[in-house]
């Protein structure tokens, strides 16, 4: 049985690639894995998901007979819930039955350790081998099921990464929240509404189709009801979490899309003019933007690979700010080592509370300040003779001009990115799980980036 984890777990197609079975063979392997590690107790829950709430259960009752303590959610949770209450409960791990952004034909599982973030290249190896060998622990005494809460602990500890009193400030907060029918629902909006907001929740029950969306993702295309509802009621924010509330989107108030690059640039310019030090990490695909604003504050900035394990990583070691990825993930370094939607919506609506000012109106200043750069991304498509061509000419060799213009640096960091002025830079990566070439581009135009893009997806295409 070959099961590979990616960065953020295992996830296949329910009834192809994903089955019950095969769901308990990965349990069994991390029950074993957790058990070599010396851990015998561990959080358990699920997304809105086909069979999510039904392999949660199973999972805690199948843990339970080796031994474990297993501590299920009584509700779908979101992941970064999960990871809180590994971490305030000293759990020796969590399994959690999500497929976070994927379209509706999928489900996974995401493992993460004792520390609540995603798992490493040590453990997922480890694991994966014992599910080749077929490895299952004998069944125990003194085990337990305990069907638990873990949404009350969470939003109460979550004030100690808000201002409360900054919302309170204010009876003008009007917000708009897209739960995509996840788990995020009954969570943000209950912290809002719990700090004295107004908000009116879309898309707010379990809906395993995810309300017809192909791609339950917060990002431009899929937030467009959000844009139209914000202008409709005229609302201070609009803010968005995918099926299981670790990624967010935004929209300001005018109805106009905040892509992370941005939102991200403004979040560390607002904690730094409010006091907060410490390291930026971001993802390599993520905007400079971010590191000019850093760099007006003093603040060291750190790139990754893209996975938000590299990132949480940074976080364990401390002395970091804020960690962020262009997709849609960030956490705070003194939060929890996992990206979290639910904080990251609420750190958007504190900013507009404390500045009487929509996210529109706040980025036209600080663009004004650091100037405006534009991020995109191609997905394109690929055959082997394209690939080989990518691999040859681009990942084994050193180009010296890229779309009519001279490399001035070539990065390896994670796939190739080469340095075109200091405002433009390109990212080619090849996917892991489908036949993609993924070029990120960044300059200082819409018209820029498509032009380059446009241009290397053809040269490439020569081949």
């Amino acid at each position: 049985m070959i099961i590979k984890f990616g960065t953020s777990g295992w996830r296949g197609v329910i009834s192809r690639e994903f089955t019950w079975d095969r769901a308990m063979a990965v349990v069994d392997a991390i029950a074993f894995r957790l058990n070599e590690s010396g851990y015998n107790s561990i959080a358990i829950g699920g997304d809105c998901r086909f069979l999510s709430p039904e392999l949660a259960d199973a999972t805690a009752e199948r843990m339970a007979e080796y031994g474990f303590k297993a501590y299920v959610s009584e509700r779908s949770v979101p992941t970064p819930v999960l990871s809180h209450a590994c971490r305030k409960m000293g759990l020796g791990g969590v399994i959690n039955f999500t497929a976070s952004h994927n379209p509706p034909l999928y489900n996974g599982i995401k493992f993460s350790p004792f520390h609540g973030g995603p798992a490493d290249s040590n453990d997922t190896a480890r694991i994966e081998e014992l599910i080749v060998s077929s490895s299952v622990l004998k069944e125990s005494s003194g085990g337990s099921v305990v069907k638990m809460d873990f949404i009350t602990p969470y939003l109460k500890d979550i004030n100690e990464f808000i201002r409360a009193d900054v919302f309170r400030r204010t009876d003008s907060l009007r917000v708009v929240y897209d739960a995509f029918s996840g788990a995020g629902s009954g969570v943000l909006d209950r912290k809002l509404i719990e700090l004295g907001g107004s908000v009116r929740v879309l898309n707010a029950k379990r809906d395993p189709l995810f309300a017809g969306r192909q791609h339950p993702e917060p990002n431009e295309q899929c937030l467009v009801d959000l844009s139209e509802s914000v202008l409709r009621s005229g609302a201070s924010l609009g803010v968005a979490t995918d099926g299981d509330a670790d990624r967010f989107g935004i929209v300001d108030e005018n109805g106009v899309y905040v892509p992370p690059h941005d939102f991200m640039a403004l979040l560390v310019d607002y904690l730094a003019e409010t006091g907060h030090t410490g390291r930026v990490v971001r993802s390599i695909t993520t905007g400079s933007l971010l590191d000019r604003v850093a760099a007006s504050h003093g603040l060291q900035v750190l790139v990754t690979p893209v996975g938000f394990k590299y990132l949480g990583a940074e976080i364990l070691k401390g002395g970091v700010l804020i960690a962020g990825e262009e997709s849609g993930g960030l956490s705070l370094g003194t939060h929890i080592p996992e990206k979290d939607g639910v904080l990251a919506g609420l750190l958007a609506a504190e900013m507009v509370c404390h500045y009487g000012e929509g996210l529109g109106y706040l980025l036209k200043k600080l663009w004004g300040t650091h100037g405006r750069l534009y991020n995109t991304r191609l997905d394109l498509p690929l055959n082997p003779a394209m690939q080989e061509y990518i691999v040859e000419n681009l990942f084994k060799s050193d180009l010296k001009e890229a779309a009519g213009l001279p490399v001035q640096q070539v990065k390896r960091i994670d796939g190739v990115q080469l340095i075109l002025d200091e405002s433009t830079w390109v990212l080619v990566r090849l996917s892991g799980t489908e036949p993609l070439a993924r070029i990120y581009v960044q300059s200082q135009s819409p018209e820029e980036n498509h032009r380059i893009s446009r241009a290397l997806a053809e040269e490439f295409g020569k081949s």
